[in-house]
Parts: C-alpha cells; sequence; structure tokens
C-alpha cells in the first residue's frame, strides 16, 4: 500500500481509522438532495490520521468543484448569515483595520463589522459574488494565493468554514498567512473534530467530496506553529439550538459504544443501527445515554465550530 502522506505537515507516519465505501456514501450524499457520483474516485474512501500533527484526512480527498457547491446552495441551511463564529470573530477585530475575507460566499460576515473597516472578500461561486457586488461590496472571484501575489496585505485575513474544504491545506494556509500586514491577526473557523462531530455517524457533509480534512485544536495550533506564530488562541462554540437534536443523538449512540452495543462506523445503514435508533429516539433513555457519554467525556459539551486566533 503506498504512503499515505499528511496534506499538513506532509509526515508520512500516518494510519488508517475507517473507510466508506463509494456506493454508500453516494446514497448517503443522494439522501440530501446531492449527486457527487462524478467525484468519488476507486471503490472506497479511507479517513487517516497523522500521528505527527493530528490531523484527520480522506484519501483520495475528492474535493469538489464549482458544480457541486452550486448544488449545495440550493440548500436554505448552506449558506447561513448568522454563525456563531462571526460575533466572537467580530470582537478581536479593531475599528479601521483592513479585512481579507477568504471564501466570503455572498459577505455575510461583514455587517458584523463597523462600518470603518476596509473589506474585502475572495469567493469562487458565481451566483455569491454577485450578490455580494449587488450588496456594494469589494468581492473578487480569486485564490488567496493569485491574490497574495499582487503585494496586498490585511491587518485581518480569515477564513470561516474554508480549511477543511481544501485539498492542499497547507499551502492554502501560508497563503493566508503571507497576506497579513506584520503583526496581523489571522481567523480561522472550521468544523471541531474535538466535539461530537467527530463521533457523529453518516455525517456525508463531512466527509468528501464536501469536507476532506478533519482539524482537531492541536492540529491547529501545530499549523499555525508552522508558520512561525508564536501567539494561539482557540475558541469553541456552544451548541447551537439547530443542532442540539443531532447532538444528543450522537452522544447517545456514543454511550451506547462504551457499553459494548454499538460499534461507529463513518456510515451505517446496517440493522443494528436502525434498531438502536428506536433506543434513542425515547426521550427519557436519550438524556440518560447523553448523560452518561458527558461523565465520561466531557470535551463533547462543545458545539460544531473552532476557531483559530493566531498572530
Amino acid at each position: 500500500m503506498p504512503e499515505r502522506i499528511c496534506p499538513a505537515c506532509h509526515a508520512d507516519d500516518t494510519k488508517a481509522v475507517d473507510s466508506v465505501d463509494r456506493k454508500d456514501l453516494i446514497r448517503s450524499y443522494r439522501q440530501k438532495g446531492i449527486d457527487v457520483s462524478a467525484y468519488l474516485h476507486g471503490d472506497s474512501v479511507t479517513l487517516c490520521h497523522c500521528n505527527h500533527c493530528e490531523l484527520g484526512f480522506f484519501d483520495p480527498a475528492c474535493v469538489g468543484d464549482g458544480f457541486f457547491y452550486e448544488q449545495l446552495q440550493t440548500q436554505d441551511w448552506y449558506y447561513q448569515d448568522d454563525k456563531p463564529e462571526y460575533a466572537h470573530a467580530a470582537k478581536l477585530i479593531h475599528q479601521d483595520s483592513s479585512v481579507l475575507e477568504v471564501g466570503c460566499g455572498k459577505g455575510a460576515f461583514r455587517r458584523w463589522l463597523p462600518q470603518s473597516i476596509r473589506y474585502t472578500g475572495l469567493e469562487f461561486n458565481d451566483e455569491a459574488v454577485q450578490k455580494a457586488r449587488a450588496a456594494g461590496l469589494d468581492v473578487r472571484k480569486q485564490p488567496v494565493e493569485e491574490h497574495v501575489a499582487a503585494s496586498r496585505r490585511y491587518d485581518v485575513v480569515c477564513a470561516f468554514q474554508v480549511l477543511e474544504h481544501v485539498e492542499h491545506p497547507k499551502q492554502f494556509f501560508h497563503a493566508c498567512v503571507q497576506a497579513l500586514k506584520p503583526g496581523g491577526t489571522l481567523l480561522i473557523a472550521v468544523p471541531a473534530q474535538d466535539s461530537f462531530l467527530a463521533i457523529a455517524p453518516n455525517s456525508p457533509l463531512n466527509m468528501p467530496p464536501h469536507h476532506v480534512t478533519r482539524w482537531t485544536d492541536r492540529a491547529l495550533t501545530n499549523l499555525a506553529r508552522s508558520e512561525g506564530f508564536s501567539k494561539t488562541d482557540i475558541w469553541h462554540e456552544p451548541v447551537a439550538d439547530f443542532h442540539k437534536e443531532w447532538h444528543a443523538t450522537t452522544l447517545a449512540y456514543h454511550a451506547l459504544t462504551r457499553f459494548g452495543l454499538y460499534r461507529p462506523r463513518l456510515i451505517d445503514n446496517g440493522m443494528r443501527y436502525r434498531l438502536l435508533g428506536h433506543l434513542v429516539r425515547r426521550s427519557m433513555l436519550r438524556r440518560y445515554l447523553m448523560r452518561s457519554a458527558l461523565r465520561a467525556s466531557p470535551r463533547l459539551t462543545v458545539g460544531h465550530t473552532v476557531m483559530l486566533a493566531a498572530s
């Protein structure tokens, strides 16, 4: 078997954690109204773990393209105007700062910032770019690697829910760092692998071609330090109201795993999973199982998103 190289630190000290059959992953996406058959190569996709930097990554990466994200943006829940990380990030940005947002969508983060902010956004999706420009925002269809080549620098560079989609995260992160002025601040928000999301079964959107990497706190911090940042801060959002049902169900299955009644898989359509589903839907039992899971793993109290602030 060829060596699997970590895309964040380029180490070859990696191991396979789990794999998912291509047909099962296609079926799971199709249940959400999304066709991914053109993006998945080979018979299966393997989740790997880097023992050196703690990154989780999929092999092959199988990243989505513009058409894939056009499919996603037809879903009402995909582009959200209100995200907890927006409120937290806004507190870290001073008046009169210059801000570059990479992967800005339609520019929803801009309205969280003071009018004195000089804002520039980068985005690939044509419809999102059009909406942002119609709102009067300076948004460009341009990769950050190309943008930074023009030698423009910013007080703050931010990317919300972008890094996990990128096939080459080290290069992407480096370009974001290069876009900073000396002493500038980098804000990176991603799905938290140190949260319940890491153990949630049947979550195809946390797999290729949507998410191709999984970020622990240590993986984020290690990547920042590899770029010379001396000061890093990690912030976790609380469990969002619209995630509470998912959070509770995931923790219930996790408790059943601890009791030896369930073995978690990335995609699970098996009879045992379905039968246990009838149990965890019972509210009293689910609350008991949830409390049991949290006693054993207090870190699972945190929500979906983690943000790195580096300077």
